[in-house]
């Protein structure tokens, strides 16, 4: 017969080992941030040394290739003073360098991102997307990589909808960066015409995948949701909840160029949701058409004249492309519009970061 008292011990032996694992957890991740932020004040204090003798004593490739093999030698096993990375230190510094202080954003992500977004990003305004980004979703180094080699920053201006319209005033700001113009899809032969329910097959298959692909807080809801409503039901394509902006969000997918009868079909849909699942706390739902193709001058006037948030993308244009042809470039928000929007992901709450 089982002794109760061992019983009793054992449960609150777990959940003493339990507690002490997780506080074990989270000190090893404090400390790793805390190495990873005094590396990178580190190297901006190298940074500065160099760039400082570069260009007061004109130190070149040897001088430097000298101080790198001396820097080893008092520090075996330490990595991180190739002379290629001494030069990163000293591009870093020049880079960010205002009056000598670094900006708090760069000194919270890991100095291999540092130098990704250096290397890969020559343009202000996207080093800082990328930077703020990797600080608020903690992107590693492979996440950041394949985000600017599938042009995540431009794709996210580009998006088409009319939210700045039809959301509330408090998440204009937040939903700015939440949806991009262009969805990655897996498919098995992708130059081949797919049907609907092949994309939706694809899309659930590699949910994770897609998940992070859409770049913001979201919760897989189900795939062909059912939703009655005035005596008839309708069935959605996909449905998510986004959690940073609190709502519903309803994925129609069409496997063939825009049509405008498709955002009468959406919009039925988003006024469904809202009129049966949505909870009073919840803020309204908000529609994404993603089709195989589209004119972009149709659907910004179409948009124009929706009452309900919506938005239109495509699927599997961009990683296609090496960069963003001048034709879908000129459509690019201005200068003053992308700064406003950066100010959102620095000003963003704690918990969001």
């Amino acid at each position: 017969m089982p002794n109760k008292k061992n019983e009793i011990m054992s449960a609150d032996y777990e959940k003493t080992l339990d507690t002490i694992i997780q506080r074990i957890n989270k000190a090893r991740h404090s400390m790793l941030k805390k190495v990873n932020k005094e590396t990178v004040q580190l190297y901006w204090f190298i940074g500065k040394i160099l760039s400082n003798k570069v260009q007061e004593q004109n130190w070149g490739d040897s001088t430097l290739e000298k101080l790198s093999k001396d820097l080893q030698n008092n520090y075996p096993g330490v990595r991180g003073f190739s002379p290629r990375n001494m030069w990163r230190m000293k591009l870093f510094y020049e880079t960010y360098n205002e009056n000598g202080i670094m900006p708090p954003p760069v000194a919270e992500i890991g100095w291999v991102q540092n130098y990704l977004i250096l290397e890969k990003c020559k343009d202000e305004q996207e080093r800082e997307f990328y930077i703020k980004s990797t600080v608020k979703m903690g992107w590693s180094k492979s996440d950041l990589a394949e985000k600017i080699s599938k042009h995540f920053y431009k794709n996210t201006l580009l998006a088409q909808n009319n939210f700045p319209n039809t959301v509330s005033t408090d998440l204009k700001a937040r939903v700015a960066w939440e949806f991009v113009d262009d969805y990655n899809i897996e498919i098995l032969n992708p130059d081949l015409p797919v049907a609907e329910k092949e994309l939706e097959n694809s899309i659930v298959k590699n949910i994770v995948d897609f998940l992070s692909d859409m770049g913001g807080s979201f919760a897989f809801v189900g795939r062909q949701f059912r939703l009655e409503y005035r005596e008839k039901e309708y069935f959605i394509d996909l449905l998510f909840f986004n959690l940073d902006l609190n709502c519903y969000v309803i994925v129609e997918l069409k496997a063939r160029e825009f049509d405008p009868k498709d955002l009468g079909q959406l919009q039925m849909y988003l006024l469904a949701a809202n009129e049966t699942i949505r909870k009073k706390r919840q803020n309204q739902t908000i529609g994404i058409l993603i089709c195989r193709d589209k004119d972009r001058m149709v659907v910004e006037y179409l948009l124009g004249s929706q009452k309900q948030p919506i938005g239109v993308s495509t699927y599997n244009k961009f990683s296609k492309l090496k960069e963003i042809p001048k034709e879908i470039a000129k459509y690019l928000p201005s200068e003053e519009e992308i700064i406003k929007r950066l100010g959102y992901i620095s000003n963003a709450p704690e918990s969001q970061k």
